[in-house]
């Protein structure tokens, strides 16, 4: 498991995944000590089990445990199971020697289960048998025992492989979030170069023309009579040319968006006023949370649509006030243009013209990038264009909720008082 900047891998192993293999093998020492001594209350115990095997002639392993009851002048008789249960090691050999410290080990052919019988000194053990003999007849005490599974065959490598299998899948959605995040990101660039380049072209040819034609216009009209009836013609167009190169010049404002580094979102948006040379109107800005960066890929949508907010409210709202709040959270970027203006009649609000930057531009490039846009308004009231962005399309990086509200104390936050034009 690797840790969405924007998205690279990091080949350090989690302390998540730190403490579950910690878990496993703490586990395994256990179930490997338990099955060791398998049967702790019986008087033969096991402590080394063979691998649990189909068996053969030629498979050899080793097997051994202790005595721990009365055993004085008592023998050890063992069998391996293939099949049927044959006495270990020899035929010849049926009794296994007891340490004075009351263990033993032997050899032992391989099988898929292993027995101990504790028997009396005049036992006579059989050398095949399909089924064990129990207490009493001359056996003491009987253990039985399975074979030592494979590695691949016991439950915490299984579980071990799933969990790495886990790691390798998230690890390569991880790979693959952080490739796609880097072309869609290659892609924004070269959209913003050509948009740069388009916007320097509008400039330095079309604008430039409007501009000449504009000043010819001028001069036109200044050559002629005051009661000319043309006067009255080129004097309209005057004012009609002037309409278009302003247009002509906020349209190439926007295509070269202004924000370069992350964090320019508010700094931006505060100096449209100046861009409309608009001094009648109170303009108030509300930062609520820490600034985060905005990742390269939305920065602009976002901006473009804060900027059509701010161009309506200052244009055609007729308003005395214009307040832009900016709240950062853990999991949204909202920001509210609110104005105390005339309003929009409900009619535009439900049938908005098709215009690229008009209300349903702004709808259809907040729905494209994973936003939401709404706009509240009555006549004579004023409006509120509100835009929410979930925060995981919106930021590089956030903090933990925890951290942000906590963070959070420390920034300003509007009261009502501070949201009421003046």
């Amino acid at each position: 498991m690797a840790g969405i900047s924007a998205f690279s891998m990091d080949h350090r192993i989690t302390p998540f995944l730190r403490k579950t293999i910690a878990a496993i093998l703490l586990a395994v020492s256990a179930t490997v000590c338990g099955h060791a001594s398998s049967n702790p209350g019986a008087p033969v115990q096991f402590t080394k089990i063979p691998p649990s095997s189909p068996g053969g002639p030629t498979t050899m392993g080793s097997i051994a445990g202790k005595i721990t009851g009365p055993h004085e002048g008592l023998k050890l008789v063992l069998y391996a199971k293939s099949g049927r249960w044959y006495i270990q090691p020899y035929a010849d050999h049926p009794f296994i020697a007891i340490n004075d410290d009351s263990t033993w080990s032997s050899p032992t052919h391989l099988g898929t289960d292993y027995a101990a019988l504790l028997v009396q000194p005049d036992y006579v053990p059989p050398f095949i048998v399909d089924k064990l003999p129990g207490t009493g007849g001359g056996v003491v005490a009987l253990s039985v025992t399975e074979g030592t599974p494979p590695v691949w065959q016991a439950w915490w490598f299984r579980l071990l492989a799933v969990l790495l299998a886990i790691s390798a899948m998230l690890a390569f959605y991880r790979w693959r979030m952080h490739r796609m995040a880097r072309q869609l990101n290659l892609r924004f660039e070269e959209r913003l170069a050509e948009r740069t380049r388009i916007a320097q072209e509008l400039h330095d040819t079309l604008l430039q023309g409007l501009l000449s034609i504009s000043m010819q216009i001028h001069v036109a009209a200044d050559q002629l009579a005051d009661d000319s009836p043309a006067r009255v013609t080129l004097d309209r167009a005057k004012q009609l040319m002037s309409q278009v190169v302003d247009e002509g010049q906020n349209t190439i404002r926007g295509l070269r968006s202004p924000i370069q580094n992350p964090d320019e979102l508010v700094s931006s948006l505060s100096q449209i006023p100046r861009e409309l040379n608009e001094t009648r109107v109170s303009f108030r800005v509300l930062v609520e949370g820490s600034p985060l960066p905005l990742r390269s890929s939305i920065r602009d949508e976002v901006y473009r649509i804060g900027r059509e907010a701010l161009m309506n409210a200052f244009r055609h709202s007729h308003a005395f006030t214009v307040i832009l709040h900016v709240e950062y959270a853990a999991d949204h970027l909202r920001i509210v243009v609110e104005d105390n203006g005339c309003g929009i009649d409900s009619s535009i609000l439900q049938s908005p013209r098709d215009r690229h930057w008009g209300l349903s531009g702004m709808r259809e490039h907040a729905e494209k990038i994973g936003g939401k846009l709404k706009i509240m308004s009555r006549p004579g009231l004023g409006t509120e264009v509100e835009f929410r962005l979930p925060g995981s399309t919106a930021f590089e990086s956030a903090p933990s909720g925890l951290n942000f509200r906590w963070l959070g104390k420390f920034h300003h936050r509007p009261n009502e008082e501070e949201l009421t034009p003046q």
